[in-house]
């Protein structure tokens, strides 16, 4: 049994110590050696010694087999020998003709649990008488050194445990920094980021990321890509890493580090950077940076395979137990946090294929070329109300409708399509002015219990009458209720807002709340853009710089077809990062045949 609690501590410190100990057997009984052995189950190791010449006053340790001592601990008692080579137990033992031992006395010392671990001898080359009063000595210097094991193992042990208990606060303290970092995640890209801060910040990381499993992503899917590439990285927000770029799509396989710790099912570990390279040298390394490295398979609670994490070191290491631990933690709470992005992200696909549902198809039988488009918020989970709507109405005019239920959720995008199909009901039914369209809206709203708010323009495009001295001209008429002001783009290229005074009220606000039509002449080659406020407000800017940069965007793209200058002009306004869902409609009035 190995005793190194017992032996702790800088080595000179040591035999200062119990070499004290062998001294004064030594002196005290006159012997031609003295020793402070602890005894293991395959050496004896003489932690304090007198007399000992040759090599082994270097290496102060023996075999068994050349140990007197190991029946000290056996017999658990003394053992005072006049002469070895008389005695059945240990005349063939090879202390005899190795070391010269012939008389020999040992006293049992005991460490910090009172077990006795070795002994303290004194040994002479010639057979010896030992005295009582030799033995009395020797009892009571044994009884001293067991006092100094006992409090060496005691401050030892006091030593771990204040370690212990430091590496188990430190360890707690990175668990609830990975468990925070990651517990308000809620996209991939939110995971992506909290991995990489909580790994630099925790764990001494220079990168991290994270590899997602294509059919974890698209459920139902073996083969997404078409190909065996099936992992593909999640770039955090401004993400330099070279590497992972380069290796953006990688096999579920041996062919990759990742692919190789989800096949196995547990981390791939290497020391540096040229241990992996040994294995992946195919793979393309030219950006490679850092040396040590782990890879750790992401498995949800059921085992599901989600993809697999990547940790990159700047210097070679070797894994710690702690290491292991605090890894594991960390791949189970990124699992946990990529699991829940994607039945977020599931969700909100969902959401979306439903808002889309509710937009309407454009008709193409009109005088006009029209175009619409809608864009979801950036962040997914703000699915809003926003619509458009266009209607050819029996007499041949078309109506068009824009409009923006107040709120981000499901419940703004049911009222979104009851507001919707309310008002394309009544526009068809009635062929009444915009205002009293949307007046009778707001009345509907209010009868039928409709909860919401909205604002909208509703307008309409009317064949030009006989007095009208506009050749191919059509007159627009529209109400506006709360919303941003149509713009018109002239055939001249001169854009302008629709707005004479300030809008009317809102819907769903007061039912009878009197609303005004106004109306314009529009020349042909004329394109009107109806838009909601995600297409030009922003976060702490004025309105007024907004609808300045949609008007120069229009005007810039006004000579494109309907299609793609709606298009240029999303590209110049609207950014990946939306605020806010977008609809906007064009129409483009054409010549008379």
């Amino acid at each position: 049994m190995s005793h190194p609690d017992l032996r702790a501590g800088p080595e000179a410190d040591l035999r200062v110590a119990f070499d004290r100990y062998a001294r004064l057997v030594r002196r005290s009984l006159g012997s031609d050696m003295a020793l402070v052995s602890l005894v293991e189950e395959q050496r004896q190791a003489f932690v304090g010694a007198d007399g000992l010449t040759g090599e082994l006053a270097t290496t102060r340790e023996t075999p068994l087999s050349h140990s007197f001592c190991q029946w000290v601990v056996a017999d658990q008692a003394p053992l005072v020998i006049t002469d070895a080579r008389l005695d059945e137990r240990l005349r063939s033992n090879l202390a005899i003709p190795d070391l010269g031992v012939i008389g020999y006395a040992g006293y049992p010392i005991r460490d910090q649990h009172g077990t006795i671990v070795g002994s303290l001898c004194a040994i002479t080359h010639e057979p010896r008488e030992w005295s009582g009063a030799d033995l009395a000595s020797l009892q009571d210097l044994a009884a001293a050194c067991s006092s100094e094991l006992a409090q060496r193992g005691l401050r030892a042990e006091a030593a771990r445990a204040a370690d212990s208990a430091a590496n188990l606060s430190r360890r707690s303290s990175v668990l609830l920094a990975l468990s925070e970092g990651l517990a308000s995640t809620r996209t991939l890209g939110d995971v992506a980021v909290a991995v990489e801060a909580v790994s630099i910040e925790q764990l001494g990381c220079s990168r991290a990321g994270i590899w997602i499993d294509d059919t974890a992503q698209h459920p139902g899917t073996s083969d997404p890509v078409g190909d065996d590439a099936r992992l593909h990285y999640v770039p955090p927000t401004g993400d330099d890493w070279r590497s992972a770029q380069l290796n953006q799509r990688l096999g579920l396989d041996h062919s990759n580090p990742l692919g190789s710790a989800m096949v196995l099912q547990r981390p791939v570990w290497f020391h540096d950077r040229a241990a992996q390279n040994e294995h992946y040298g195919h793979l393309d390394l030219s950006a490679q940076v850092g040396e040590a490295r782990a890879f750790l398979p992401l498995y949800d609670t059921d085992g599901v395979s989600l993809g697999a994490m990547a940790l990159v070191w700047d210097t070679a290491r070797d894994q710690s137990d702690e290491d292991v631990t605090t890894m594991t933690a960390l791949a189970s709470y990124t699992a946990q946090a990529v699991s829940r992005a994607l039945l977020v992200q599931e969700r909100l696909d969902a959401l979306v294929t439903l808002q889309s549902a509710l937009l309407p198809a454009l008709p193409r039988s009109t005088g006009q070329e029209i175009a619409a488009r809608y864009r979801p918020a950036a962040a997914r989970d703000q699915v809003g109300g926003d619509w458009y709507d266009a209607v050819v109405m029996p007499g041949g005019d078309t109506s068009l409708m824009i409009g923006d239920v107040v709120g981000h959720d499901l419940g703004a995008a049911a009222t979104m399509g009851q507001v919707r199909n309310m008002l394309r009901a009544i526009t068809w039914a009635v062929d009444d002015r915009p205002a009293a369209n949307v007046r009778l809206l707001d009345h509907a709203l209010h009868d039928l219990e409709v909860e919401g708010l909205a604002t909208l323009v509703h307008a309409r495009i009317e064949a030009p009458g006989p007095e009208d001295d506009e050749p191919g001209g059509r007159w627009l008429a529209w109400t506006n209720a709360g919303h941003p002001p149509p713009l018109l783009l002239g055939p001249e290229g001169r854009c302008s807002y629709l707005q004479d005074g300030p809008p009317d009220l809102m819907i769903g606000v007061l039912p009878d709340v009197e609303r005004a039509d106004q109306r314009v002449l529009v020349a042909a080659g004329s394109t009107l853009l109806l838009y909601t406020d995600g297409l030009v407000e922003r976060r702490g800017e004025h309105l007024d710089e907004g609808l300045e940069r949609l008007a120069a965007a229009v005007a810039d793209h006004g000579h494109l077809p309907v299609e793609k200058f709606l298009d240029a002009v999303l590209r110049d306004l609207a950014d990946d990062d939306l605020d806010d869902d977008i609809a906007v409609m064009a129409v483009r009035f054409t010549p008379d045949d």
